[in-house]
């Protein structure tokens, strides 16, 4: 991550530059996409302000702090950017989790108290309607179904017609 330092009215000496290049850097743990970090820090009468901008992939995350002295100033900004970075953080997870699809639960037997392998099934019974495979192609689009079984009119066998991964349509016929 590049850190750029600017003062406006403060010198900064080599040692506290390297000292706010410190704390800023400790953020790239937090959130490692960060590309850059401006600080300007500013110092007018009786007050020493810090300003900390980063920017990365998605929004840039500010913070703007003032105290008496100018350590305390950056301390403060970088603590603030880092609850920021926390919080955005925890969103993304959040929003991750509530996008990936539902799992069966898996079921506990009270015996044993330990989890089985056996998965939860759903039963749907669908009574195979005889039509054609485009007919059933056209049932298959109307409907959000992942599948439809059919009898198939000209063979007279029950087929399953499916929506593959790539938007394609797929037959399963049984074996004569």
């Amino acid at each position: 991550m590049r850190v750029i330092i600017s003062g406006r009215g403060v010198v900064i000496t080599p040692a506290f530059k390297a000292r706010v290049d410190e704390k800023v850097q400790k953020l790239s743990r937090i959130l490692p996409r960060i590309r850059e970090a401006k600080v300007m820090l500013s110092a007018e009468k009786y007050r020493r302000t810090a300003e900390v901008t980063l920017l990365g992939k998605g929004r840039p995350l500010h913070s703007e702090e003032t105290a008496p002295e100018m350590t305390a100033a950056v301390d403060l900004a970088v603590d603030a950017l880092s609850r920021q970075a926390r919080r955005t953080k925890d969103r993304l997870r959040q929003k991750k989790r509530r996008a990936s699809p539902r799992r069966a639960p898996a079921r506990v037997a009270p015996e044993a108290g330990v989890a089985s392998l056996e998965p939860v099934v759903v039963r749907r019974q669908a009574a195979p309607k005889p039509m054609s495979v485009e007919e059933a192609a056209m049932q298959l689009g109307l409907r959000r179904d992942q599948f439809l079984v059919f009898t198939n009119a000209t063979t007279d066998a029950v087929n399953v017609l499916y929506r593959r991964k790539d938007g394609a349509l797929g037959l399963i016929e049984p074996l004569a």
